[in-house]
């Protein structure tokens, strides 16, 4: 089965001498920070109760922030980080039949298979950078195929979907973009759930184009391959793999899950029941 390899954070064991004591990337500042904690919060906000899949490699930060955040909590979203790019495949369907059979399988294995969501306890968040739409849309039709294949029905899963997009903050007007309003796709969708997260374009474009990124990219030629295993990281990677520690090690403290909660309690969100038993279990309750 086709299974991207990334270091599990939380095992520090297995990492060994790969965390370099100096800053990897960009430094752990207090401008990124409060991006990161006010996207994070806004997300968790807009999930309602649902569990979390991020999309591809841009957000990372914010799978590994989190996942710090909710070590050890009972009764919190489940996160999932589910490694896929289109990247130089053109269209659905051209996408050679072993690499179809190699994503659905992974896909299954992450628990986000089309009966898995249809059955599962929580809806499934699906969480990315969107642009224009096209890598939503890919893995909507993907995902779509998928359950087809399977004999499993397409309006039992997407009903349990939602699509959280995180854009880039502009001034809110009434002839402002909404990437959702240009798709000719979302009939395939019509019952999921679509929010957006706004953040500053330094913050996103850094996390999508510049940061190096822990894993390699996760593409169609990449699909049917073997289950991968651990390999020397480049230099890239294990800066990224240290800048994921930090992130992991803040989110475990105390006082990030209490500023975490803190920003969760501003959002208008929180008048949903599950959104305040989340606020209370980031504050220890």
């Amino acid at each position: 089965m086709a299974t991207p390899f990334r270091w599990n954070i939380a095992r520090r064991e297995q990492l060994g001498g790969l965390i370099s004591a100096t800053a990897p990337g960009r430094p752990l500042n207090d401008m990124f920070l409060e991006s990161l904690r006010a996207t994070a919060s806004r997300i968790l906000a807009h999930a309602n109760r649902s569990d979390l899949a991020f999309i591809g490699r841009t957000p990372e930060n914010l799978y590994d922030y989190l996942s710090g955040c909710f070590e050890g909590l009972r009764d919190v979203p489940a996160l999932h980080l589910v490694q896929y790019s289109l990247r130089n495949a053109g269209s659905v369907e051209q996408v050679p039949e072993p690499a179809l059979n190699g994503l659905f399988d992974y896909l299954t294995a992450e628990g986000l298979g089309p009966r898995a969501i249809a059955t599962g306890p929580r809806p499934i968040a699906l969480v990315d950078f969107v642009a224009s739409g096209g890598t939503m849309e890919g893995l909507i039709r993907l995902m779509r195929l998928q359950a087809e294949r399977e004999g499993q029905d397409w309006t039992a899963v997407q009903r349990r979907l939602r699509i959280i997009g995180l854009r880039v903050r502009t001034k809110n007007s009434p002839n402002t973009w909404r990437w959702q309003q240009h798709q000719d796709w979302l009939h395939f969708i019509p019952d999921t759930i679509i929010r957006n997260v706004s953040a500053p374009a330094a913050f996103l474009y850094y996390l999508g184009n510049d940061q190096p990124k822990v894993t390699a990219s996760f593409h169609p030629g990449r699909w049917a391959e073997e289950e991968g295993a651990a390999r020397r990281p480049s230099r890239d990677q294990q800066a990224a793999l240290g800048f994921a520690a930090q992130l992991y090690d803040l989110g475990r403290s105390r006082d990030e899950r209490q500023c975490l909660a803190h920003r969760i309690a501003r959002h208008r969100k929180m008048s949903q029941r599950a959104t305040r038993r989340l606020v209370l279990r980031l504050r220890g309750g």
